[in-house]
């Protein structure tokens, strides 16, 4: 017999799992489907901040006329930053145990052109949209004080510059597991979670939806009132299925970082600048090391998108030649690197996407009940999450009772490193399926400056027998992962 939800959420990334949560603690019957494993895609692969949305007021360019000139580009620019405070004040205040605190500087010289009196504004308005729940620390600094700054030091131009600002970031700590405990929230909730579940087909069912999958069991199909579309870069690849003439909605643009060890003065200090081609460009610390990027390039959305290349990664060199041509980084100094292909909603004229997040709802398109998110961001997941749920209930009320919202975080015991209680658990208890999804998205030990190699072993002869992995079978899925994290890490570590 063919199960009948409330909603199907096509996806398993941070969006996906906050449209669950949402909707599961509404009172909606919902299915998550995700064709890989849980956070393994865009949601893995971001600049890692909890950003305060200071970056959205550099598109709009830095003069008052550019917001006069364009006031819907604007307005838009101000409501992004928003929510990025309200997501960063909510988050933060919620789960201290996801992120740490960063301090961050900003160089204020003549060719950024920021004069003290905007970036002030600047950061009265994010107090204002904030309410002061989660300080932003904002001190200015002079032109003396700049140039004395460590992780100033080595800046081309030093001599020139006017000043600097500092002022206080949170970076997660962990992206992948945040969208694990979403999901493994949802689930003590009510929610069926797939993962390994790739949808193949999407199709009408009278006033409702029939969704195929092809879950590890064999074939799978549901029947759903509505069908929420939460699949990041693959969101016009599902809409597809279902036949319908549609516009496109989504314009991948692909992130590259590089992590390098930065020299000493630099420890625990974050840089946030532009490139020279106008975009956001942040040196973050992680760790004893620093991570830099991102550099955007349009991407298609296929997973080969997922890979930094040399050009790109050289592209990141140049950047931080100009800005610190003293440190003269080069290919040998970076010791891993990574790339996401960011969901970006689709605007005529703009190759990389527009910034816009949205949820569109296609029930005048003629796809009743069926929904889309584009544009969505870590940093604002719970945003996302509310305004689908919001989308849903406009067209269709629950068949269940609502629940409160549980935020809290999931704690994995031992889970700080690589034992038989932590693995142990991820495998019987979070849908652990492969090395990857143990040691880099449930685990932390993945992120590491061994992207967790040396742990692989271990790792593996603790779930084998849980998962029926034969000798054989262990062996491939250590060289499995120990090959993936050469592919799409290209650490300075031999193929």
């Amino acid at each position: 017999m063919t199960e009948i939800h409330d909603a199907v959420v096509v996806g398993g990334g941070i969006i996906a799992a906050a449209a669950a949560q949402h909707l599961t603690a509404a009172g909606y019957r919902t299915l998550l489907a995700e064709r890989g494993d849980y956070g393994s895609g865009t949601s893995s692969r971001t600049s890692r901040l909890q950003h305060c949305g200071l970056s959205y007021f550099s598109p709009a360019g830095n003069s008052i006329a550019a917001f006069i000139l364009n006031p819907r580009f604007g307005l838009s620019c101000m409501e992004l930053t928003r929510r990025a405070m309200r997501g960063r004040a909510e988050f933060v205040k919620s789960s201290p145990e996801r992120v740490r605190p960063l301090t961050f500087v900003v160089p204020l010289t003549p060719d950024n052109a920021i004069p003290v009196w905007k970036a002030r504004l600047a950061f009265k308005m994010m107090e204002i949209f904030d309410a002061g729940r989660v300080p932003l620390d904002l001190r200015v600094l002079s032109a003396s004080q700049a140039r004395a700054y460590p992780g100033l030091q080595g800046l081309a131009d030093l001599g020139r510059i006017r000043g600097a600002i500092t002022f206080t970031e949170h970076q997660f700590i962990w992206p992948e597991r945040i969208v694990i405990d979403t999901i493994m929230k949802a689930r003590d909730q009510g929610l069926e979670a797939l993962n390994y579940s790739p949808v193949t087909g999407v199709s009408r069912d009278g006033e409702g939806w029939r969704v195929t999958m092809q879950t590890p069991g064999g074939p799978c199909e549901v029947r759903t009132r509505a069908v929420v579309n939460c699949a990041g870069v693959w969101v016009d690849e599902i809409t597809a299925m279902t036949g319908a003439n549609t516009v496109k909605l989504n314009s991948g643009a692909k992130g590259t970082n590089i992590a390098v060890r930065l020299p000493e003065r630099f420890r625990g200090i974050g840089f946030d600048t532009v490139t020279s081609t106008g975009m956001a460009f942040y040196l973050i610390p992680w760790g004893d090391l620093h991570y830099i990027g991102p550099w955007d390039t349009p991407a298609t959305g296929t997973r080969e998108n997922f890979r930094a290349s040399g050009d790109e990664i050289d592209a990141i060199l140049n950047e931080m030649s100009l800005l610190f041509p003293e440190i003269g980084l080069t290919r040998k100094d970076v010791l891993y690197s990574w790339a996401g292909a960011r969901p970006r909603t689709a605007r005529e004229g703009q190759i990389l996407g527009s910034m816009e997040v949205m949820e569109h709802d296609l029930t005048h398109q003629g796809m009743p009940n069926f929904f889309v998110f584009t544009g969505g961001l870590l940093m604002t997941h719970r945003d996302a999450g509310r305004r689908l749920a919001a989308a849903v209930a406009r067209r269709l009320k629950p068949s269940g009772a609502p629940q409160p919202i549980d935020y809290s975080v999931r704690l994995v015991p031992d889970g700080d490193r690589v034992s038989e209680t932590s693995v142990m658990h991820v495998v019987q208890n979070e849908q652990a399926r492969s090395l990857a999804g143990i040691l880099r998205r449930r685990l932390p030990v993945g992120w590491e400056a061994d992207l967790g190699l040396p742990q692989a072993g271990e790792a593996a002869r603790i779930a084998a027998p849980l998962l029926g992995w034969s000798p054989a079978e262990t062996a491939t899925e250590i060289e499995r992962f120990r090959k993936n994290t050469i592919l799409n890490f290209n650490p300075a570590i031999p193929a």
